[in-house]
């Protein structure tokens, strides 16, 4: 967690912060560097608020870096061209212009790479209601790019086929008014995230086919490798299973082979299993075999009539 930690900071704070200084103590020698410097930043910017996964610091960061980033923009705009090249002087100019390329390049190339997992993968999909209501959520993992979902490395890996009919899950946590998903950075009161203990509702109307509840809450950061999906309620709905994982022990309301209607409550969320915080992991997948049905295909969902990616944020209706 604290490895997470420090590459978040250095990527969501550290760095647009550098290339704001850059960008605003810049003397370009001409308006091409000057466009390339505003392209690297606006690309760099872009590829953040697209891929970065903002739990540390708040969602909308970025859009106050966009505004710094105008203000910046104007300055180095009047200042450039006042420097024109001179001996040693062009031989160093030739730098700022290599690299501002180069990461405007880079970043481009990734930022198409995230948003092409916005669009879901051809075949059969499932519509689900929000299993959330009454707040505000973040979506912290989804997609179809492992840019933008960790969990599509199952389906990329075959050391991890077993569990590939999570390969499109979502992980979900509810934020506050000022964005933040808990009472500080990383509590180690389960209490200190928004949505420890948060009612989850049948987003199908369909049949519990397996659950379980005995499992503890684990103290961030220790997870339980042994037992994944933690405390779970999957339901067999129509021609899918779905499944809501990492919910709280002893809080499930619904037991095996009871029928449940959309929005009826079936659990609360908790942090059972391999998770790091609280959160609802939710997806949905073609039946797979009972004694291992993490083993079968992954199916798209669309929640709400949305496809969900990461940073997408939804307001459940009470």
């Amino acid at each position: 967690m604290l490895e997470l930690g420090f590459i978040t900071i250095l990527g969501e704070v550290l760095l647009p912060l550098a290339l704001l200084a850059r960008l605003w103590r810049s003397k370009c020698r001409s308006r091409i560097e000057w466009m390339l410097q505003v392209l690297s930043f606006c690309a760099y910017l872009a590829l953040i608020a697209v891929a970065g996964s903002w739990l540390l610091a708040p969602w909308y960061l970025p859009y106050g870096y966009a505004i710094l980033g105008m203000g910046a923009a104007a300055v180095a705009w009047y200042r450039s061209g006042r420097y024109g090249p001179r001996g040693e002087e062009g031989a160093k100019s030739a730098f700022p212009v290599a690299s501002s390329l180069w990461l405007t390049m880079f970043c481009t190339s990734m930022l198409v790479w995230a948003l092409s997992g916005y669009a879901p993968p051809k075949g059969p999909s499932m519509k689900l209601a929000s299993p959330l209501k009454g707040g505000t959520y973040y979506v912290v993992n989804g997609g179809y790019s492992i840019l933008i979902n960790p969990h599509m490395k199952t389906l990329a890996r075959e050391s991890l086929s077993e569990y590939r009919a999570q390969s499109y899950a979502l992980d979900i946590v509810r934020i506050d008014r000022l964005g933040r998903r808990a009472e500080g950075l990383w509590p180690v009161e389960l209490r200190g995230y928004h949505i420890f203990g948060e009612p989850v509702h049948a987003p199908c109307a369909g049949m519990v086919v397996q659950t379980e509840d005995r499992l503890p809450d684990q103290t961030p950061p220790e997870s339980d490798r042994r037992n994944p999906a933690g405390n779970f309620v999957r339901l067999e709905c129509g021609e899918a299973d779905v499944l809501m994982a990492h919910l709280m022990r002893s809080s499930l309301t619904v037991m095996a082979g009871q029928r449940v209607q959309t929005g009826q409550l079936i659990g609360r969320v908790g942090n059972s299993g391999l998770s790091t915080e609280p959160h609802l992991h939710l997806h949905a997948q073609h039946r797979g075999p009972d004694e291992n049905f993490l083993a079968g295909e992954p199916m798209p969902v669309w929640v709400d009539g949305r496809t969900l990616v990461r940073n997408s944020r939804l307001t459940g209706e009470n």
